[in-house]
């Protein structure tokens, strides 16, 4: 039974035990000689044999251990003593290959003490299984990306991450053609946003976009590492400024903290059970349905696929914000006249952060899960390997 099960065609079963908390099977190879591993001549004069525990993939919900009968071989040769190797187990392993993967595949989504206490494994010997495939992986990943990187034009998107809200910050370089992730940096001003550049763009010549939203920084990082680049204003991080203004109009009106999120909503997402009340707001409040509009309006001017209709409409929407009685849409309109030129450029590249909002998502998932991590490599690992998207995988096939 266990021959077949097993699925380890290098060895044969010589006995198998049936304990009632797991199997023990011993196995030796079949192999009736081995090449030296000194002089590389065959030998099949066996010396002695030595047994080692190995722990494989559970079979019937029970954990297997295989017994491994070693084989040393005394070579006829050189008289050297050598070991045979294995195909399905690793020197100085005490588990399979398979076992190692499917540890690695285990962990991916959850954490080490999670799999160490369902496993029944010791939490160092998973977290060492699972680092040393995940270093090969990010390696893989690394490669696949470079290689797509030498032969097509690059996009790139920078964004941050609060991973300690308020206090500390990651910026995180994607490239959005693949959705992966190509490298972290802490914090995020010019000097350590330049290092991330310089180090994780092999091809900056290749680079024709980056999409990023408005912080000076980053943008002062990608003039000085990739100069000919367009750079395009994440079209969701305006919106975002758009919508803040006019929570602030809300935030000025007694009673309407319940409101919140209706207001918050375009008009088409608002659901019909809702609109009732959104409309008796809006026509009870007339500073509210200004900054109601207002908000509407510009969500408007994103859906324009004509660049010069776009800029008119921008136009006419800034005159409508100064002319507003609100601060806070004066400061948006501000804002938007000192970057329009790359909030317009969207219109030229229709290129978002739409993507990596949902990875960054992952990101704070990730340090979360495992209540911080103390190791800011490992956590870039797990990043790198939790947070790749469909193009990148399709790459990797």
């Amino acid at each position: 039974m266990f021959s077949v099960l097993l699925e380890l065609p290098e060895f044969e079963v010589v006995n198998q035990e049936i304990f009632d908390t797991h199997y023990f099977v011993h196995i030796e190879k079949k192999a009736d000689e081995e090449r030296c591993t000194c002089c590389g001549f065959y030998s099949s004069s066996v010396h002695d044999r030595r047994t080692k525990k190995v722990r494989d993939l559970s079979i019937l919900n029970k954990p297997l251990f295989l017994n491994v009968i070693i084989k040393r071989y005394r070579c006829q040769n050189c008289e050297e003593v050598f070991s045979a190797p294995f195909e399905s187990i690793a020197a100085h392993q005490r588990y399979t290959n398979r076992f190692r993967q499917f540890i690695y595949e285990q962990v991916l989504g959850t954490t080490i003490q999670d799999i160490s206490q369902k496993h029944q494994i010791a939490y160092s010997t998973v977290e060492r299984i699972f680092y040393s495939i995940a270093q090969e992986k990010a390696d893989e990943h690394e490669n696949v990306i470079q290689k797509t990187q030498e032969v097509q034009d690059i996009t790139l998107s920078l964004d941050e991450v609060a991973v300690r809200k308020g206090q500390r910050y990651e910026t995180v370089l994607y490239d959005a053609n693949l959705g992966a992730v190509m490298g972290m940096h802490q914090d995020r001003d010019y000097t350590s946003t330049l290092e991330l550049l310089r180090l994780k763009v092999i091809h900056p010549e290749r680079v024709k976009n980056v999409v990023v939203d408005m912080w000076d920084p980053f943008h002062k990082a990608i003039r000085t590492a990739f100069p000919d680049a367009q750079i395009i204003v994440d079209k969701y991080h305006v919106v975002q400024k758009v919508t803040q203004a006019l929570d602030q109009v809300r935030k000025k009106i007694p009673g309407l903290k319940k409101a919140r999120f209706h207001l918050l909503r375009s008009y088409e997402n608002v659901k019909e059970k809702n609109r009732s009340r959104l409309n008796e707001l809006l026509e009870t409040h007339d500073n509210l349905a200004y900054g109601y509009f207002l908000k509407e309006l510009f969500r408007d001017f994103y859906k324009s696929t004509d660049y010069a209709i776009a800029d008119q409409l921008l136009s006419e929407w800034i005159q409508l914000a100064w002319s507003s009685p609100f601060e806070s849409f004066h400061e948006v309109a501000k804002t938007i006249e000192n970057w329009r030129p790359q909030i317009m450029q969207y219109f030229h590249t229709p290129f978002t952060n739409g993507r990596t909002e949902g990875t960054n998502h992952k990101i704070k998932n990730i340090k979360r899960r495992a209540y911080g991590y103390r190791n800011t490599q490992r956590f870039k690992t797990r990043v790198f390997l939790e947070c790749t998207g469909q193009t990148y995988k399709k790459q990797m096939s």
